[in-house]
């Protein structure tokens, strides 16, 4: 029995450092280790993925604006089972930063998140204009790096596509070819399609959308086609940003009114508190009939 104690100590003490270099998490190196045993963590989405893949190369200043106003009225009404997340590419140098190479400027906003409307705002108004198109780079740390190890399943637990909706007015110039890298990626990627809204005339990159099953938008200059273009691919009614523009300009209007009447109403005295004197004699010179109606 003696024999067989020391015999298990002694196997003890010979796998025991084996077990502690794999397994401590106190060490950075053993913490390493760990993490390659885990991988990386999934996310998890019931509902829908969309990731915002938005153009602040130079020729994009105007636009800009435009997009940020048609999405804070589309943003809070889509489904609230979707995860929206926003990527730039193109973007200039804030100040204090390194020079980094322009062809390479893509940067992560906020990922996949509901209801963050207020994070991808701030991010479209926080960026920074910058010059070149590095469209294909873009592309490649969305696909490689944000939709990775994202999955997204209905209520019936099928798995369902991510999508890119991509803003752009202009191809790349910095030398790459969207057309073979997209052809090139859904030879092994099944789980991505592309809608594009295209600014401008060209249909250069309608390949995206062909090559994925999402949908290609040309506009052409149109504020009215680029409003529309969003909401066809955040699945919202068409004229949603229209009809909300016109009730926030009504509440605005109605808001301004009742200030009007308040600061009239407190000059004038109201008409049906006026009463005629009691000889009949005219009223006196500061009382003034008003039609309120007017200022209704």
């Amino acid at each position: 029995m003696k024999k067989l104690v020391l015999l298990l100590m002694c196997l003890g003490m010979t796998v025991l450092p084996v077990f502690a270099g794999e397994f401590r998490v106190y060490s950075s190196r053993s913490y390493e280790q760990l993490m390659r045993l885990n991988g990386p963590s999934v996310i998890s989405i019931n509902g829908e993925a969309v990731m915002l893949l938005v153009d602040f190369s130079g020729s994009m200043g105007r636009w800009l604006p435009e997009a940020r106003e048609a999405l804070g009225y589309i943003l809070p009404r889509v489904p609230y089972k979707s995860a929206i997340g926003l990527r730039v590419f193109g973007e200039g140098q804030t100040a204090g930063t390194q020079n980094v190479d322009a062809c390479k400027a893509s940067r992560l906003v906020t990922s996949f998140k509901r209801s963050n409307q207020e994070k991808i705002t701030e991010g479209l108004t926080s960026a920074n204009l910058g010059g070149l198109t590095p469209l294909v780079y873009g592309l490649q740390q969305t696909i490689d790096e944000d939709l990775k190890n994202v999955n997204v399943f209905d209520s019936n637990t099928t798995r369902k596509k991510k999508k890119i909706i991509l803003v752009t007015d202009g191809g790349e110039n910095c030398g790459g070819d969207p057309c073979a890298y997209i052809r090139e990626v859904m030879q092994n990627r099944k789980d991505i399609k592309i809608d594009v809204i295209q600014l401008g005339n060209s249909d250069k990159l309608a390949c995206l959308a062909e090559a994925t099953g999402g949908t290609f938008h040309k506009v052409d200059g149109s504020k009215q086609r680029f409003e529309t273009a969003f909401e066809d691919s955040f699945n919202v009614p068409n004229g949603t940003v229209s009809n909300a523009r016109k009730e926030n300009t009504k509440k605005v209007t109605s808001k301004e009114t009742v200030l009007r009447v308040r600061t009239y109403n407190e000059k004038i005295v109201r008409p049906k508190r006026v009463k005629k004197c009691s000889n009949k004699q005219p009223l006196a010179s500061n009382y003034k009939f008003v039609n309120y109606n007017d200022f209704q």
